[in-house]
């Protein structure tokens, strides 16, 4: 089992490597952060000083914004379909029949691996400056079940978000250019998961679609400092459990379809 998963350890672990080598890249990484928290911050205070808003409270509201940042724009699992969409069109892809390694998952490893440590560092930084800033959320509603299902909920929202942009990219072995359908499962993510405002703060006709759907899987761990999401935390799961299944199982279809199309064109 191990040597099976070793290779792929190696990847993580070399990326990661090249990636702490550039200092300066953390340091504006985290910069960016700390501004886009700031003026999210700023606009929302405003929108709080106007009237309530639902049950999140300013704090948690922020805190929800700035882990929407860190797990979907700085762990950037999105950009799995720029790296596959690039080696299809440029024929790079090809190669990885002949070698005996999983194309895809070693693609996986290399954008976590490259991406991870500024995810964590970032998940150091940023709590001290919002502590600073909008001050500590209540976590009242957290509990070491609460604690332990958002951690298999990270897991599964890596799985699906992998599984969903992977199969987007494979797409480009059919389109000539598969953009336009990122871009609008993008923005649908963007829209869904919280990237505008968060979950929470959402109508609750959004948000049941949104806990149903793969997006809301995606986006789950961000939910982290929502109070209302414990009721509905084993509807989540089960949801995550079957989004996983299901997009694992089309990316393998439509991988083995492309690698037809491959031996077909005789590459």
């Amino acid at each position: 089992m191990w040597a099976k998963i070793r290779p792929y350890w190696r990847i993580l672990a070399v990326y990661s490597r090249a990636d702490s080598a550039n200092p300066i890249r953390f340091g504006v990484a985290i910069a960016i952060q700390v501004v886009r928290v700031v003026f999210i911050a700023a606009i929302y205070r405003v929108a709080y000083n106007h009237a309530p808003i639902g049950l999140l409270s300013y704090p948690n509201a922020v805190w929800s914004v700035a882990a929407y940042f860190a797990f979907i724009m700085n762990l950037g699992l999105r950009n799995l379909f720029t790296i596959v969409n690039n080696d299809v069109l440029s024929g790079i892809v090809e190669i990885a029949l002949i070698k005996p390694l999983d194309w895809r998952l070693s693609k996986v490893c290399i954008l976590i691996g490259s991406n991870g440590r500024e995810f964590l560092v970032q998940l150091l930084v940023m709590p001290l400056i919002l502590l600073l800033l909008v001050g500590p959320p209540n976590l009242s509603h957290l509990s070491p079940v609460v604690d332990i299902s958002f951690l298999v909920l990270m897991l599964l929202a890596i799985v699906t978000a992998s599984s969903m942009f992977l199969t987007v990219g494979l797409c480009a072995f059919w389109l000539n250019d598969a953009q336009p359908v990122y871009r609008i499962l993008d923005k649908v993510a963007l829209i869904f998961g919280g990237g505008f405002v968060p979950i929470a703060l959402l109508p609750v006709a959004a948000q049941t679609f949104v806990r149903f759907s793969p997006f809301g899987v995606y986006a789950a761990p961000t939910q982290l400092f929502n109070p209302g999401i414990v009721p509905h935390l084993p509807v989540t799961l089960i949801s995550a459990v079957v989004w996983s299944v299901v997009l694992v199982g089309l990316c393998q279809w439509v991988w083995l379809r492309a690698q037809e199309r491959i031996e077909v064109n005789g590459g």
